[in-house]
């Protein structure tokens, strides 16, 4: 087993850590339907989309470091481990789960068929992109990833730390990610970090080579990190064994949406036949928070596992058991059967995210206050009569007529699809239930505040009652609307499998990958999960280490185990330690 080794740092990093581990605050799960956060994420989504290929962050980065070379790990002792975690830095249970596991010197991990494999810590530890949720920020990394890593690693033999950006990275223009994984002097959670660009290569014993690639929400590849990679491909010889890890899986997404124009398939084409002239052995990669791993002809794997602490994502949707090329799904977590069981929560939605009734009910509420501003006595003798003259009032008022329009604007801009009649059709539809949702529960205030409590129809006293009572039962309404919504557009037409799953905050079902390259040269692939983690945590040694202390909580257990043989030329080169 290779050793690894404690980086000293320098006292203002000793401090912040410090600090940071001081701090008594853990995160919760990014609650993705709070006002807020939705708002903020569809600012910095279309600002990212507007300008963030515009302003291409990667060559200021370039012109402003020092050169970067390839870190060189081929002569380190057998076996050689590394650990591959992506989409973390969300809520401390889940992060902190994965970190704590893996930060473990032996992980002893049971298979499905009952054996047990012996694994070892990572010497190099890579975070395979959407380091932090819910947007990137100092103090998000900090709070989010850092924290939970220094806690695992605090005392233990840290590796080495190496990242390549995600699209939640890079929605400030990769700034907070660049001062956290870039800047060498700095390190990150006590481990050492060496790169200086948003991109790596690594050589590895018995001519394996671990390549990270950037490619700027779906951009293309940089002219310096073209020329990087090339200087890389100099540098092997013919038999070399490429793993490389990608920001997300365009072998299943690109498929999903067509008509979306993408040049990420073309970009990694063109770095396996243009760059490499080489073929690419494995795949990595996180971006969808489940495991799945295909397999084409030639026994490339294509490896999905983004469980290193985001809300889970369904496996049963997108489809994906036959995808072009040639690629067969071969396993996944959770099962089918389970990730369709637990779409069903999505009927709990308001339970789940509370701070969405506030949402909902104000939406309401002003949809009402529109619809009844022109409203007459004679106008409410029957909902027939007071919903045509709701629909006539939005014809006639600019400002009716306007908020309705914008009222189904945002529904159509929500609706997940590539095709522009199915956006325009399920976000009509949807937008029509709330509306429909909002006149019923606005009629049947009406009724109460006027026949039931007696009140004078437009004093003061009857339209505050009721726009209370609409307030109140549109929150309710609305939150129940949304969850099956998403539910049926989950389950029946294989759409909003990110909404319908980020709903949920599922911080079980976690994975990562441990990779081992043996002594004859052959690379094992160790996909682990933990079905539950621990809810509650304990600290000891003096208050220097934080442990579970959840009895529900399950062990990390081997998913699955897929094993790359050694080349029949490869002779035992490693070092050997005892």
């Amino acid at each position: 087993m290779s050793e690894l080794r404690i980086t000293p740092l320098n006292r203002t990093d000793s401090q912040r850590l410090a600090r940071v581990l001081a701090d008594p605050y853990r995160a919760p799960m990014t609650s993705w339907y709070h006002p807020s956060v939705l708002v903020r994420s569809a600012v910095l989504v279309t600002l990212a989309n507007l300008f963030g290929r515009h302003s291409d962050r990667r060559l200021i980065e370039a012109l402003a470091s020092q050169p970067q070379t390839i870190f060189d790990y081929s002569h380190e002792p057998c076996d050689f481990w590394i650990d591959y975690v992506a989409d973390l830095g969300d809520g401390w249970n889940s992060t902190y789960a994965v970190a704590y596991s893996l930060a473990q010197p032996v992980l002893e991990l049971r298979t499905p068929e009952g054996t047990v494999e012996r694994t070892h810590a990572g010497r190099v530890l890579v975070f395979g992109g959407d380091e932090v949720y819910p947007y990137p920020s100092r103090e998000a990394y900090e709070l989010r990833t850092e924290k939970p890593y220094a806690a695992a690693f605090a005392g233990r033999r840290c590796p080495d730390l190496f990242a390549i950006p995600g699209n939640h990275d890079w929605y400030d223009s990769l700034i907070a990610f660049s001062r956290t994984f870039c800047r060498p002097e700095r390190g990150f959670a006590g481990c050492r970090t060496q790169q200086t660009r948003s991109y790596f290569a690594l050589r590895l014993p018995h001519n394996w080579w671990l390549l990270g690639i950037d490619l700027q929400l779906g951009a293309d590849l940089d002219e310096p990190q073209v020329k990087y990679f090339q200087n890389v491909a100099a540098e092997m010889d013919e038999d070399a064994r490429i793993v490389l890890c990608v920001p997300e899986p365009e072998w299943i997404l690109e498929p999903v949406y067509p008509e979306i124009p993408t040049y990420e398939s073309v970009a990694l084409r063109f770095l396996e036949q243009e760059i490499l002239r080489r073929p690419v052995e494995v795949f990595l990669t996180g971006d969808l928070h489940c495991y799945k791993r295909h397999e084409d002809d030639a026994g490339v794997q294509r490896i999905v596992c983004g469980g290193g602490g985001a809300f889970l994502h369904p496996t049963h949707y997108p489809l994906s058991e036959e995808l072009p090329n040639g690629l067969r799904e071969r396993a996944t977590y959770p099962d089918r059967r389970t990730s369709r069981r637990l779409a069903w929560r999505n009927l709990a939605f308001l339970w789940l995210n509370p701070s969405f009734f506030w949402l909902a009910g104000t939406m309401y509420a002003l949809s009402a206050w529109f619809a009844s501003a022109n409203l007459t006595k004679e106008n409410t003798t029957d909902v027939r009569t007071a919903l045509h003259a709701s629909i006539a009032a939005a014809v006639r008022d600019p400002f009716d007529g306007l908020w309705l329009l914008a009222f189904v604007a945002a529904f159509v801009f929500f609706t997940d699809t590539h095709k522009r009649w199915y956006r325009l059709l399920g976000g009509i539809t949807h937008a029509v239930a709330h509306l429909g949702a909002a006149f019923a529960i606005g009629w049947l205030s009406l009724l109460a505040t006027t026949r039931g409590m007696d009140l004078e129809f437009g004093t003061v006293s009857q339209l505050l009652t009721a726009g209370l009572m609409i307030f109140v039962a549109g929150g309710l309404a609305g939150s129940f609307v949304m969850g099956l919504y998403l539910l049926i557009s989950l389950q029946v037409f294989g759409r909003h499998f990110e909404q319908a799953f980020s709903s949920l905050r599922i911080q079980d079902f976690k994975q990562w990958l441990r990779l081992r390259i043996d002594a004859q040269g052959g690379l094992t692939i160790y996909a682990i999960g933990i079905e539950r983690v621990p809810r509650r945590w304990k600290t000891v040694e003096g208050g220097s280490a934080v442990v579970p202390d959840d009895p529900r909580a399950t062990p990390p257990h081997l998913i699955e185990v897929v094993r790359l043989g050694p080349r029949a030329d490869s002779g035992d080169e490693c070092r050997r330690t005892e």
